[in-house]
């Protein structure tokens, strides 16, 4: 196996680095829009395969609105709308 180069440093090139990275932006992701994640859970929950993520889905939209993300959430959709030529809804 090569050596790695100097300037990448070994946790960088890490894939687990990489996983844990990854996994955040989708938690972080999940938390700030969580009323789409329980939609498309919703959506495509009809043999009810994904009770269980759809059950965290509904407390982490619970835990974002007691927190006021909520407001935030819907500035970004509507900017995000604006954005890609959607009408607004």
């Amino acid at each position: 196996m090569p050596p790695i180069p100097a300037a990448v440093s070994p946790a960088a090139a890490s894939p687990l680095r990489w996983i844990a990275t990854i996994f955040a932006i989708l938690a972080l992701t999940a938390f700030a829009f969580p009323a789409g994640l329980r939609d498309w859970l919703e959506e495509h929950n009809a043999s009810g395969t994904l009770a269980m993520p759809l059950a965290i889905a509904r407390q982490v939209e619970a835990a974002s609105n007691a927190l006021g993300v909520a407001p935030v959430s819907a500035d970004l959709r509507h900017r995000f709308a604006r954005l890609i030529g959607e009408p607004e809804t």
